[in-house]
Order: C-alpha cells, then structure tokens, then sequence
C-alpha cells in the first residue's frame, strides 16, 4: 500500500523547493520537474486514500494502526496537500494567469493516468499475489494441522483398540502377605497383577492386547513362572 506519510513527506519537500524557486525568480518551465514530482506525491496520497477504503484482509488483520488511526493521519495529509494547492494556483493565477493553471492542471492528470496505468497497476498486481500466496501458506498450514490431528486420533483409536476386558481366571497366594491373580482375555491374552490380602480383587479390567503370546502356557505354568521368578 502507498504510504500516505511518505508521499506527504516528498509533497512538502517538492513544495518548498517550488516555493523557492518563485521566490528567486524562477520560471514554471525551469521547475516542472520539482512541479511534477509534487504531483506524483499528491496522486500517491489520493492512491493511499482508495486503498485505505478496501485494504486487504491480512492487512485489516494484522497491521499496527487501526484503520481509524490510518484514516485519519490520511484526512490530514490531504489538508496539508489541499493548503498547498490552492497556495499555488493563486500564485500562479495572478502572476501567470488563469491558462497557466490550466495547463497546469492539464500536466497533473496526465501525470496521474500515467501512475494509475503503471505504478499502482504492478502494486495492485504484487498485492494480489502476496494475498493469494499468504492464502495458500495459511491453507496448507491449517491443513497440516488438521491432518496432523486426525493422525493422532487415529494413533489415539488404534491405541484405544488394543485393549480388552481381561477376566479372572485364577488366583493364588504367594505369602502371607500377597496373592498373584492371572486374568485372560481374548486369544489366550494373559496378565498377571499383584494384589496385597486386603486389597479389592476385580473380577474383570482392561488390559493390554497380547494375543497368544503365552500361547504354550496355560494358567498353572503361569503361576509356577511367576514364583520361580519370584523365588530367585
């Protein structure tokens, strides 16, 4: 987007070099360079003000000053423009005359065709496709967290799916103390948990998903693996 305090800048600097220029004499022929210049920054600040009124989203978003801070340093940019326009049309009317500032008038609008058909055409094209490409990245980014999402509640399910209900199938003292119960579930799933006397002792839980792993052993082998293992 143009800049509305920097065409404002380039406008007053312009503005006083034309001012000077008058002052030592200098003829309006001698400075149509600094007079069309000044222009530019004025059709830069009119610019500033139509986008202002529609700027792009990201902008509206994500931009420091809100968007009555920016109309309003634009309101007064253009006071500031307006004072030094009709300061030098009355220049130039009554030491030229009234064809002058026609002729003028004439050079600024053909000064501010020629930037509407080049500058703020390949601006308004290059904000088009900054916005086209933040849509994109904001896309894909939005997308890579969906998918990463539905993968981890998928990973969650899959996880979820390998338990099942375990029963009890036997129990057994191991001292005075403890009691060893082994639980089975689906396709010979076998788990052992470790209980003190007074402990509740379910008759049923959620374990893990084990199938025929202990496919050879049945409940007693188990038992007696577990105080072999207990009595080393």
């Amino acid at each position: 987007m143009v800049d509305p305090a920097s065409a404002m800048a380039i406008a007053s600097a312009s503005f006083a070099t034309i001012k000077k220029g008058f002052a030592i004499g200098r003829d309006v022929e001698s400075m149509m360079q600094d007079i069309g210049r000044w222009m530019g920054a004025l059709s830069d600040l009119d610019q500033a003000e139509k986008e202002a009124k529609n700027p792009p989203i990201f902008k509206k978003l994500f931009s420091g000053k809100s968007v009555e801070e920016e109309a309003m340093s634009i309101f007064a940019s253009k006071r500031k423009a307006q004072k030094q326009r009709e300061e030098l049309r009355q220049f130039i009317q009554l030491t030229l005359g009234q064809k002058a500032w026609n002729d003028l008038i004439s050079t600024e609008a053909k000064i501010r065709k020629q930037r509407q058909e080049t500058l703020y055409k390949q601006r308004e094209k290059r904000r088009k496709f900054v916005e086209i490409l933040a849509w994109v990245v904001l896309v894909s980014v939005g997308a890579s967290v969906l998918i990463g999402f539905v993968l981890l509640l998928k990973a969650h399910t899959a996880h979820a799916e390998q338990m099942v209900t375990c029963r009890k199938a036997k129990c057994e003292k191991i001292n005075k103390d403890e009691i060893v119960c082994i639980f089975k579930g689906a396709n010979n799933t076998i788990e052992s948990q470790f209980f003190k006397r007074s402990d509740y002792i379910p008759s049923e839980y959620q374990c893990k998903y084990d199938p025929n792993a202990k496919k050879e052993m049945t409940i007693k082998e188990t038992l007696k693996a577990i105080k072999d293992g207990l009595d080393d």
